[in-house]
């Protein structure tokens, strides 16, 4: 799956996402690339209506989760990032609701 991201926010970089996996292990991954030259490689995992995407790197740390809400009508996102590898704090929050 390609994901094509453009938000209307100061400091948030247009990107894309290439989701895969690996049929022998059963484990998934995601390959991230900015406008910002920016690429990272994040683990991925799937359970019930939450999605997450993590990744553990030295300085700079991320975790993601989606969480499907309203009968799939509504996904909220809540990000965390560590500069520490121990101490979270609050990244980017984004809420998708469906249009009809």
């Amino acid at each position: 799956m390609i994901w094509h991201s453009e938000i209307d926010e100061p400091g948030i970089p247009s990107g894309v996402a290439i989701f895969g996996s690996d049929d022998s292990t059963g484990e998934y991954f995601m390959l991230y690339f900015d406008e910002r030259e920016v690429s990272r490689k994040y683990e991925v995992s799937f359970q019930g209506n939450i999605f997450k995407w993590w990744r553990n790197a030295p300085g700079f740390s991320q975790r993601y989760t989606w969480t499907i809400t309203d009968k799939g009508q509504t996904i909220i996102g809540k990000g965390e990032l560590s500069k520490d590898g121990s101490t979270w704090e609050k990244d980017i929050e984004l809420t998708f609701t469906r249009i009809k």
